[in-house]
C-alpha cells in the first residue's frame, strides 16, 4: 500500500468517523463514573472522545505502534498492546460498565468466548456497544465477514444481554446492549 493510498484511506475514516461519533457518544451517555473498555482501539480516536466523558479508557490494541497516536494522550487512558483474545485468558471485564468495538468485533477469531467472558463478568448493568459495517458500505472489510445487525444482534442476546439503543448510519450501525 503506497503512502497517498494510506493517507486518503485514513482521511476518509477520520471524516466518517466524525460524522458519525457524536451520535454515538449520545447513545452511549457515558458519565465521569463510566469505565470503558475500548477493545481493538485501532489509532485512538474513541478512546480519546471516552477519556473526555468517562472515568477512565481501557484500551486494548494488538498494533503497540498505533498507542503513538496523539488520541491516546489523555490521562485517564491505560493502554494494554495485546490481543484481546489472548488477554481475556487471564483478565476480564470486571471493571468494565461499557466494553466497545468499533469495526474490530467482525475481525476478532474469538467473538463467542470473548461475548461469554464480558457476560461472566461485566456488572449486571454493564453495555456492550458495537460500531459496525452495514453490508451495503462499499469499503471496509469482505462482505463475508462483515457482522449485519440481524446476525450480531442474536448472537450478542444469547449470552444474557438486551438490545437497548440502535442507530443507523450510511456506511455503519450502532448497536448497545445491556446485561439482564
Amino acid at each position: 500500500m503506497n503512502e497517498n493510498h494510506f493517507t486518503k484511506h485514513r482521511y476518509h475514516n477520520q471524516k466518517i468517523r466524525e460524522s458519525i461519533s457524536e451520535e454515538i457518544l449520545k447513545a452511549m451517555s457515558l458519565t465521569k463514573e463510566d469505565i470503558v473498555f475500548d477493545i481493538g482501539s485501532g489509532d485512538g480516536f474513541y478512546s480519546s472522545l471516552f477519556a473526555k466523558k468517562a472515568k477512565k479508557v481501557i484500551a486494548i490494541e494488538a498494533y503497540k505502534m498505533n498507542f503513538e497516536d496523539p488520541n491516546y494522550s489523555e490521562s485517564n487512558i491505560e493502554r494494554i498492546d495485546q490481543d484481546v483474545c489472548e488477554w481475556i485468558k487471564v483478565n476480564d471485564f470486571s471493571e468494565a460498565t461499557h466494553v466497545f468495538f468499533s469495526n474490530s468485533f467482525h475481525d476478532l477469531g474469538c467473538q463467542r468466548v470473548l461475548l461469554e467472558k464480558i457476560s461472566k463478568t461485566i456488572c449486571e448493568g454493564g453495555h456492550i456497544d458495537f460500531v459496525e459495517f452495514n453490508l451495503k458500505a462499499n469499503f471496509g472489510p469482505p462482505k463475508s465477514i462483515r457482522l449485519p445487525i440481524n446476525v450480531l444482534k442474536p448472537m450478542v442476546e444469547s449470552y444474557g444481554f438486551k438490545k437497548v439503543k440502535s442507530v443507523d448510519f450510511e456506511n455503519h450501525y450502532f448497536i448497545s446492549f445491556v446485561k439482564v
